[in-house]
């Protein structure tokens, strides 16, 4: 489907929450579609004055104007609060795409009040940076009914990487459920290859030097072959807050206590990760936890 086709057979697309991945969204999402915002900070709001981009003074007010809603939200308990407003005042038949990474248990529950009023659901967490979001770069796991799924690639393809979109399942809350455990092995893995890194650099080892050959070998990840680049920069990634990470770490630990699986290993990175809410309180920085496993060890990673 063209971008012309897209944008005249989904109607308006509302987007709730356009702070540092909302407003990339919604502007990459400008540029095929007709759309409108809203959220709790009307700053964000007037940022896209005059940009062909209407507000709405209300979630009610937003939701009865479009066909499709589009959530961006910090966590479960602010996307129970916009939910509860939103869809009584959707029109039966709308589309609601949530984005937000969340609980599945919110998820669910949700999606069958959505369902009372007639609004398909298609839950799709993303991961990427605001940069990433800017350049339609995101990745989703994406999980609803086939039709809903169906109606919503149209968007999503417009806000992902190639190979972006990962059809996770047909329960609305699988994508949740793959997210938070996708974000738990990363800070797992973070915090792992810190630790490693920190033990050679104090025997004697460049730092530099010991990245290049541990992401080289078999106990490469994800975080040693695409984000420890900059923490060696001295960037802790202060795009999302130690107290969410903490947040998605204790519904994961509700999984699994749910599962009867046990993970001592997933268990001791919880706790590492609320010690170092503790220690730095709810600051943004994603890799506070190697933070003060560097203060532990008295040595910071860096080129």
């Amino acid at each position: 489907m063209d971008e012309a086709r897209a944008a005249t057979s989904l109607g308006r697309i509302g987007v709730v929450g356009v702070g540092r991945m909302g407003a990339p969204i919604a502007r990459a999402l400008q540029r095929s579609f007709s759309i409108a915002v809203h959220d709790i900070d009307r700053g964000r709001m007037r940022a896209f004055d005059g940009n062909g981009v209407e507000w709405a003074d209300s979630i009610e007010d937003l939701a009865v104007s479009c066909e499709v809603l589009v959530t961006v939200l910090p966590g479960p308990r602010e996307l129970n609060d916009v939910a509860r407003l939103a869809l009584p005042s959707l029109a039966p038949g709308s589309l609601w795409i949530d984005c937000t990474s969340g609980s599945p248990e919110t998820t669910l529950s949700l999606a069958q009040e959505a369902a009372v009023w007639g609004v398909q659901v298609v839950n799709a967490p993303m991961g990427g940076s605001p940069a990433e979001a800017a350049a339609a770069e995101l990745g989703f796991f994406v999980s609803g009914t086939g039709a809903a799924v169906e109606r919503a690639l149209p968007i999503l393809a417009r806000l992902a990487a190639p190979n972006g979109i990962c059809r996770v399942g047909d329960r609305v809350e699988d994508g949740q459920i793959v997210k938070l455990l996708a974000n738990a092995l990363w800070f797992a893995n973070a915090a792992a290859a810190s630790e490693a890194m920190l033990i050679g650099t104090k025997l004697g080892l460049p730092t530099e030097h010991l990245h290049r050959l541990l992401r080289g070998s078999a106990g490469s990840s994800q975080f040693l072959e695409h984000d420890a680049g900059r923490l060696l920069d001295g960037d802790y990634l202060t795009t999302f807050g130690i107290d969410r990470v903490v947040e998605e770490l204790d519904i994961v630990a509700s999984l699994r206590a749910d599962s009867g699986v046990d993970s001592p290993v997933l268990d001791a990175s919880a706790v590492l990760h609320r010690e170092a809410l503790d220690r730095y309180g709810d600051r943004l920085g994603e890799l506070l936890a190697v933070r003060l496993l560097e203060e532990r060890a008295d040595q910071q990673l860096r080129r």
